[in-house]
């Protein structure tokens, strides 16, 4: 059996509380509370009695309320409402609820309200809904800057250029921003946990100690020089400072902010091949590094390309056969056309039909190699004659479009076994590719003699692909999206780079960073070397 609430009885101002002197002290009270006191049938839509202060918050009278029962609902935001109807359903049930919601006072100022309703009992029957409504605006307010300031210095942190990181009462990492950990070429959950003395060069590891003891002594900030190591063993010097963190007096790590300040002198051109080569060299690694992640099989991906194989062959076969019917539609409607006009759509119909052939070309030359049909006629040859004609045939194509090209190959015979004009497409395409996507900066073709296999390395500082679109280069018909800068194509090429690298049991692979340039790795098994 529930409890009946003990709630004090509440009438109009002009009335008396039956005799109870104490009930009109309580009138008298409430009349200057802030939050607004009501009591309501169970369903809401009478009101016994309403608090004066509504006037200060909503902006209409207490009077007013009880003649419009169902004012308020008509001011909370619409996005909020479930909120207020979540006080009716709960009530209903004979539980007490509290809800916050937003409202637009007929002041039309947009305030935070905090409701709380209580049901009253009579004989297990709920007779009426005693309540508060008050104003947390401020507090809401405040809630939400501090959010704002706590995202600010989030995003300060993870976007600041220097090394910021905390460590615990042991000395370990305990977080990193990611700017920080990849000046010392890690990603930082490669750092947290470990010992700081980890990247510290053995040399200073004795001066870091004595620093760190003078700082956990105090809690005055300390700035002091420290060598250290990256993952790959680049020794460099930070300026650190740094201060002891404590909770209730007790030390529970460090806080610290370090800055490279290895010298750079440098000229400004030399820096920016230099940071080029760089970023060429990283993306290098990073495709090695990812190379023995792949582990998906050549089968399964073909599969899975079959299935969008009719869609995506609809819509590339579909916008040049519009082209041509299109403009041969216009000729034979106008036989008055004029010759230059009528040679024009020649034109445009002739140059439709041939990239219609092509893309039919390409599309069965890839069905054929899944189907196993076609011919691979395989001898042995040297390579670098078959890719040396190829580089002087696109080095003026390259060079006319004011890009910088340098290319190097192997002085000495590489030979490899396999259909040298398949060979040859494989670099036509990707060449091809790198002198469409770059305008202005450099390409670079560098061949090499590995151990067991022919690498050819061809660069660019073109525009780049997303990060997003990497994992499809190599489905057919695939094209990156470039809004506002469409670049013809049929998301063929890739798609045939690399079943012919596979057929020939090499390996290809794409590092790309968007407005930085993309880089392709072909390596082909080599036969004998001289």
């Amino acid at each position: 059996m529930k409890e009946k609430v003990n709630n004090f009885t509440m009438t109009n101002s002009n009335n008396s509380t039956s005799g109870d002197s104490s009930g009109l002290f309580v009138l008298n009270t409430i009349k200057y509370l802030d939050a607004i006191i009501y009591s309501s049938s169970p369903d809401g839509l009478k009101y016994f009695f309403i608090t004066p202060a509504i006037e200060k918050l909503v902006g209409v009278t207490a009077d007013y309320a009880i003649a419009n029962p169902l004012f308020m609902m008509r001011l909370i935001f619409p996005e909020d409402f479930h909120e207020f109807k979540h006080i009716v359903q709960q009530v209903k049930t004979g539980a007490s609820v509290t809800v916050e919601y937003r409202i637009l006072n007929k002041r039309n100022e947009m305030m935070y309200l905090r409701h709380s309703a209580y049901p009253v009992f009579e004989d297990d029957i709920i007779i009426r809904v005693d309540g508060t409504i008050s104003d947390i605006t401020k507090e809401k307010l405040g809630e939400i800057k501090l959010k704002k300031s706590e995202e600010r210095l989030r995003n300060i942190f993870e976007t600041a250029d220097d090394l910021i990181f905390t460590l615990d009462d042991s000395g370990s990492v305990s977080s990193i921003n990611n700017n920080g950990a990849l000046n010392l070429e890690f990603l930082p959950q490669e750092m947290i946990g470990k010992h700081f003395f980890e990247f510290v060069s053995d040399d200073k590891k004795a001066d870091t100690a004595r620093r760190f003891q003078e700082i956990l002594r105090g809690d005055k900030v300390v700035t002091f020089e420290v060598v250290l190591r990256s993952k790959y063993g680049k020794d460099s010097i930070f300026e650190i400072s740094a201060r002891s963190l404590s909770e209730n007096k007790i030390v529970t790590g460090m806080i610290a902010i370090g800055r490279n300040i290895q010298e750079r002198r440098v000229d400004q051109e030399k820096m920016k091949e230099l940071n080029n080569k760089l970023i060429e060299a990283n993306r290098i690694i990073s495709i090695e590094r990812d190379r023995a992640k792949q582990k998906i099989s050549i089968l399964e991906e073909l599969n899975r390309l079959k299935n969008e194989f009719v869609s995506n062959i609809s819509h590339e076969l579909r916008t040049p056969l519009a082209s041509i019917i299109g403009f041969a539609e216009t000729m034979d409607s106008d036989p008055d056309m004029p010759n230059e006009l009528r040679s024009e759509f020649n034109q445009i119909i002739l140059s439709e039909g041939k990239r219609l052939a092509k893309l039919i070309n390409d599309v069965l030359d890839i069905s054929k190699i899944e189907e196993g049909k076609i011919d691979f006629i395989k001898t042995e040859f040297n390579i670098n004659e078959l890719i040396n004609p190829l580089i002087l045939q696109y080095k003026k194509k390259i060079e006319d479009k004011g890009i910088v090209f340098w290319y190097e190959l192997p002085k000495n015979s590489v030979i490899v076994y396999g259909d040298k004009n398949r060979i040859l497409q494989i670099f036509e395409n990707i060449l091809s590719n790198a002198v469409k996507f770059t305008n202005e900066g450099r390409i670079t073709l560098l061949a090499q003699s590995l151990y067991r296999e022919y690498e050819v390395i061809i660069t660019d500082t073109g525009i780049g692909i997303p990060k997003k679109d990497l994992p499809f280069l190599f489905q057919k018909f695939y094209r990156v999206s470039r809004p506002g800068s469409e670049i013809p194509g049929t998301g063929l090429g890739l798609a045939f780079v690399k079943q012919i690298v596979d057929i020939h049991k090499g390996f290809v692979t794409i590092q790309s960073e968007e407005n930085k340039g993309t880089t392709i790795v072909v390596k082909l098994p080599i036969v004998k070397k001289d």
